[in-house]
């Protein structure tokens, strides 16, 4: 194998095994695509087989030589700091959040091993966890075993099992592998986000977002355990309507734990003699004009190699990049929301101060990634550039052109403060898309569109101008109360898989 291998997880064409071990494998094997015993966490098995036809994923599986299995990684490790302590800290300084995002970022990369033909692999812990809507759709998955279990309990008088023992219950169950066979598929990395799908109705071809989400083991666990007040959730909560109490944001749900994570990935086809990758510049002059004009302009392909960028390699033989990946952590009530893109000048403005130590992981693939990061709505460190003035210049001037163009933003009291910035360029590239910051974004899942009078669809927070239901293009707080607890997810996946189980099974809340 090329010196590339170690930073994608790949997929050969054939084993040069013999017909008869091949044959005695797959006697082994139980039906379905499952197997008698999954290998222990953190030890994979061989994922290449041989057919007749070539490569074959779902003929394959039947085996264990078709399989690409992974322990589960485990879950996420919260900060060890009481969570308003935190979120106090960090709102009130730009060099404490980007160096607790970098933090975060190492402990989600931390490697999970994988052992293919002898040689050991390194899988991130995020990709290792539950893929949400995907043609690999692990938490619907889930979902349905839950809501079959909860009728089997509902049915049997002598169960007195809680919603939150049967939801530990499937998640502590065997088979629980991450299989990489059905995730590692053209279709999976191609597919529209659903952000897009959905949401943005009438968007360009070119802005659709690609790619699939994934969920830290605790936060489909929670899911299970929430998930009557996720169904039935209304989408038509006043905006002013007090939360249910001071610790508990949702009038649907409880708060997720702080292990919590939430996963959004973007990647880019990087087959052929001159593979390419989208890219931006992020510079001060590039923000300035993103936050004045509201759309990161067209992107650049700028040419790459698998070591670097991390990488995968399909059943199909074809191999992708990930030019993105949003990471948002419950580390405080209104998380922490982290965003990295892939950039051919990584060492530059928002790559300056990325930690010598993300070089370790993946044969160093992670040193190509530049990062923001936002941690509540109002920018609160009055000289957030300060810091990075005379080591990092690059970074500093960024940082101060997001602070002067979220500055000229502002509105009329009550919503005149200056607001936090992070849109990452080679993800968030719709029409508007460009002068957001995640949090007030996402403070909108599950709500209503009182202007249009219809649900809120994904890309009405920043095309929405300077309204007053959105005020700074949504970066600002609005909200008194957060339905589905910061999580799109909720409407875009969630209620309808939840609703569809449930029927499936004849069982009502």
């Amino acid at each position: 194998m090329s010196a590339s291998s170690r930073t994608r997880i790949p997929l050969l064409a054939a084993l040069a095994a013999p017909l008869a071990l091949i044959g005695a494998l797959l006697a082994s094997c139980g039906p379905g695509g499952t197997t008698a015993e999954a290998p222990p966490a953190g030890e994979g098995a061989p994922v290449q087989f041989l057919t007749a036809n070539g490569l074959n994923p779902q003929a394959g599986e039947a085996s264990p030589l078709g399989r690409l299995l992974i322990g589960r990684g485990k879950d996420y490790t919260p900060i060890a700091e009481d969570p308003k302590a935190l979120f106090d800290r960090l709102e009130a300084s730009m060099a404490d959040r980007r160096k607790t995002a970098w933090t975060i970022v190492e402990a989600l990369l931390e490697p999970q091993k994988l052992t293919l033909e002898g040689k050991t692999y390194e899988v991130p812990l995020w990709h290792t966890w539950y893929e949400g809507m995907s043609v690999n759709p692990e938490v619907d998955q889930k979902i349905k075993l839950f809501i079959a279990q909860l009728a089997a309990c509902k049915a049997d008088a002598a169960c007195k099992k809680t919603r939150a023992e049967i939801a530990h219950e499937v998640m502590e169950q065997a088979g629980t592998d991450k299989n990489m066979v059905r995730s590692l598929v053209s279709a999976n990395l191609t597919q529209v986000l659903k952000q897009s799908e959905g949401f943005d109705r009438g968007a360009p071809e070119e802005e659709l977002g690609r790619g699939f989400t994934l969920f830290s083991p605790s936060f489909v666990e929670h899911v299970l355990a929430q998930a009557q007040g996720i169904e039935t959730c209304s989408n038509k909560i006043p905006w002013n309507q007090p939360p249910p109490s001071a610790s508990q944001f949702s009038p649907c749900v409880d708060e997720f734990p702080r292990n919590a994570v939430m996963v959004k990935t973007s990647w880019d086809e990087i087959d052929g003699a001159a593979p390419k990758v989208s890219a931006h510049a992020t510079d001060a002059a590039a923000i300035t004009a993103v936050l004045k004009g509201g759309s990161w302009p067209k992107p650049t392909l700028e040419p790459v190699t698998t070591n670097g960028i991390y990488a995968v390699q399909t059943t199909d033989g074809k191999v992708y990049g990930l030019k993105s990946i949003h990471f948002s952590t419950k580390d405080t009530r209104e998380w922490i929301w982290i965003s990295l893109w892939w950039s051919p000048k990584p060492d530059e403005d928002f790559g300056q101060d990325r930690p010598a130590a993300l070089a370790k992981f993946n044969g160093g693939v992670w040193s190509h990634y530049k990062m923001c990061v936002t941690t509540a709505f109002n920018e609160t460190d009055p000289k957030p550039w300060g810091p990075y003035e005379s080591g990092q210049p690059g970074l500093a001037s960024a940082i101060k052109a997001a602070y002067d163009g979220a500055t000229e933003q502002r509105n009329p009291a009550p919503y005149d403060k200056v607001t936090t910035w992070c849109s990452n360029p080679n993800l968030e590239h719709h029409t508007g898309n460009g002068r957001t910051n995640c949090i007030g974004c996402h403070q909108y899942s599950v709500t209503w569109n009182e202007l249009k009078n219809r649900e809120t669809y994904f890309n009405d927070t920043y095309t929405a101008s300077m309204a007053a239901e959105y005020p700074q293009y949504g970066r600002a707080l609005r909200r008194t109360n957060f339905p589905a607890e910061f999580a799109w997810s909720f409407g875009m996946e969630f209620q309808d898989q939840i609703k569809e189980a449930r029927e499936d099974q004849g069982f009502n809340w």
